[in-house]
């Protein structure tokens, strides 16, 4: 995928026979100016993601996993963490320096007038896991945020498949206004059921695996499981999903 980069105003430098009139610069042309940069940044945040990937007509790795922002939002936290919890076996000073890293990276979202909202997750995931760890004095407490959230998609997206209504359906019925009508069709049903269950296939894989390492205490073999089944494992589902949305668009092309 390509990166999703920050919008950049681009205002013309003064040329020494025009040198700039500070007096006279129109405030109103500003505010305009300032607006246009901040949807522009908005604009290219929203083009990371699974939502982006499925309208475009070649798949990205970047744009699925939110470019190298993305990469440094999943993965830093629970990378400081691990390896400053090996490295010092302090529950505190991994925690912290857990939760110092999200918040820098918050702000930068917030400085740079991007949606903050995806950090403030991971900052909530984060802070909860590190008063737990803290508190207990188990660093693998601190992952214990992480798999209640997988147990809790798993269960939501069960039971929208029981209802027959699978997720991916309803998220991309939503984000492509060509599909907005499968629940009608017999056969983008079946394309986004089964596009369900590959991601219900990730979420039990990661329980599985997961859970009996927080169980027993292995913090390092448990950050290493996060991050490999985070990202790596999303992209590769993403194209996958990617793959059955394009063949269910050729086929209705073709009637």
């Amino acid at each position: 995928m390509r990166p999703a980069v920050p919008g950049s105003g681009t205002v013309g430098e003064p040329t020494p026979e025009d040198p700039p009139d500070l007096a006279s610069e129109d405030p109103a042309s500003s505010h305009e100016q300032d607006t246009g940069e901040a949807a522009e940044d908005q604009a290219s945040t929203s083009r990371s993601g699974l939502g982006a990937v499925l309208q475009d007509e070649e798949f990205s790795v970047s744009d699925a996993i939110g470019g190298p922002r993305g990469i440094a939002e999943s993965v830093l936290p629970t990378l400081l963490f691990v390896v400053l919890f090996v490295v010092t076996r302090s529950v505190m000073v991994a925690a912290v320096a857990a939760v110092v890293v999200v918040l820098v990276l918050l702000v930068a979202r917030i400085v740079q007038r991007q949606s903050p909202a995806t950090v403030l997750g991971g900052l909530l995931g984060v802070a909860l896991g590190a008063v737990l760890a803290i508190r207990s004095g188990e660093g693998s407490d601190f992952y214990w945020p992480g798999i209640v959230t997988n147990a809790v998609s798993l269960l939501v997206l069960l039971t929208t498949l029981v209802l027959r209504r699978p997720l991916v359906g309803i998220f991309v019925g939503l984000l492509d206004p060509r599909v907005k009508d499968w629940a009608e069709d017999p056969d983008a049903r079946r394309v986004y059921t089964r596009a369900t269950l590959l991601f219900v296939g990730l979420y039990v894989m990661k329980l599985a695996v997961q859970l009996p390492l927080l169980l027993t205490g292995q913090v390092a073999a448990l950050g290493a499981a996060k991050i490999a089944m985070g990202l790596p494992a999303f992209a590769v589902i993403a194209y996958l999903v990617w793959l059955m949305h394009r063949g269910l668009l050729a086929r209705r092309e073709r009637r």
